[in-house]
């Protein structure tokens, strides 16, 4: 099967009756997508693909887009860069060529397509990136919808400073990425006069769990710990200073930026999980809030037989939202829709409310929101806000 062996389809309900159709122009816009649907970030992929599908599936319902219906393809890449590379390749090659790409899973594997979708001057809309360097720089063809790792870690210090925790520890891993994020939180730990964070390193291969378990430990007055790792690293640490019985460790706060997930921490910690502070990119999609009732009917209407456990998924909430911002943006784009145009709309979407989730786009501003939200993480994997 190749590069695309693994797509997924948003149904083409009475296609061939649109409006569009009958004016002798293609009836589908076509959606691509190149994302983690196996290996290492399956469980953000294949979340943010199931919450696309069910905006898109419910544009569709309600006759499309200018008389024309949505089409959304997606390619398992695996979180390899070279793959999406191929399946991004393969995708814009085809005989009916993608309005845009969308959802890209991951740093590396959006990094490696921007020249793809710059060349082809096709929008790149949504990656699940929150890298600062990637959303900083120039990017004419992508629109990011998350924040960035920097918006996480201010949030956490600055709740952190409000109930009082002031001897703070960073578990990171020894890279560009930990090294990079590390000299930022000692950066606003100067600025909110916090003492000097307890650095504690990990390979990113082969981590030594019990010597950052003891490093943590050495400091009888750590209060609160910032882990910047994976879930099954941090999982790791948390069983280790949870079997330890190390002095203190009781009145320890663990906080984790968005990478980390609930269901992963529990997989590798057990019990040692709970209470674990996760930031969060999205409204709660079980909260009381209009988007997430409405990201649940849409769940609901996309897989009405079964029981779905990506309904309560933040994931899944921010694949559906992602899909309903660039639903707005080609509708913004008019009857004659196409890249180009798609491109100027993304930009001219201007404020969006998804309830608390505001965005802004305009001229070069291609970073939509700085939301964060702070989740608790519960002995089963769920989460409380």
């Amino acid at each position: 099967m190749g590069a695309l062996s693994a797509i997924a389809h948003v149904p083409l309900v009475h296609a061939q009756s649109s409006p569009a159709a009958k004016a002798g122009t293609p009836s589908r816009l076509r959606i691509v997508q190149s994302a983690a649907l196996s290996g290492p970030q399956a469980e953000v992929g294949l979340a943010f693909n199931i919450g696309a599908k069910a905006a898109f599936a419910a544009a569709n319902a309600a006759g499309g887009i200018h008389g024309r219906l949505i089409e959304f393809i997606s390619a398992d890449d695996g979180y390899d860069a070279n793959k999406a590379v191929q399946n991004t390749t393969q995708l814009l090659s085809g005989s009916e060529t993608p309005l845009a790409l969308f959802g890209y899973t991951g740093t590396a594997c959006t990094k490696a397509v921007m020249p793809l979708a710059k060349t082809a001057g096709v929008v790149l809309f949504a990656p699940v990136s929150s890298n600062d360097i990637l959303q900083s720089e120039n990017q004419s063809q992508a629109f990011f919808v998350r924040g960035t790792h920097s918006d996480e870690i201010t949030k956490i210090i600055k709740h952190l400073t409000s109930i009082g925790s002031q001897r703070i520890g960073v578990f990171y891993p020894n890279d560009d990425f930990g090294q990079g994020k590390l000299a930022l939180i000692k950066e606003f730990s100067s600025q909110y006069r916090l003492p000097t964070p307890i650095a504690v390193p990990c390979d990113p291969q082969s981590p030594d769990i019990p010597a950052a378990a003891k490093a943590l430990q050495q400091d009888g007055q750590l209060q609160a710990v910032l882990h910047l790792t994976s879930s099954q690293y941090s999982g790791r640490l948390l069983k280790e200073l949870n079997g330890s019985g190390g002095a203190g460790q009781s009145r320890l706060h663990h906080y984790g930026i968005s990478s980390i997930s609930a269901a992963g921490l529990v997989l590798e910690a057990k019990g040692a999980a709970h209470g674990f502070v996760i930031a969060k990119r999205v409204p709660s999609p079980s909260g009381s809030t209009a988007i997430a009732a409405d990201f649940r009917r849409a769940m609901q209407a996309l897989r009405p037989s079964s029981k779905d456990e990506f309904s309560s998924s933040s994931s899944a909430m921010e694949g559906y939202i992602a899909a309903r911002l660039l639903i707005k943006a080609m509708e913004h784009a008019g009857l004659k829709i196409d890249r180009a145009a798609l491109r100027k709309a993304a930009e001219g979407l201007g404020h969006q409310e998804f309830g608390p989730f505001t965005l802004t786009y305009g001229p070069g501003r291609h970073r939509g929101s700085s939301f964060v939200d702070l989740a608790m993480v519960r002995d089963d994997g769920t989460i409380a806000r």
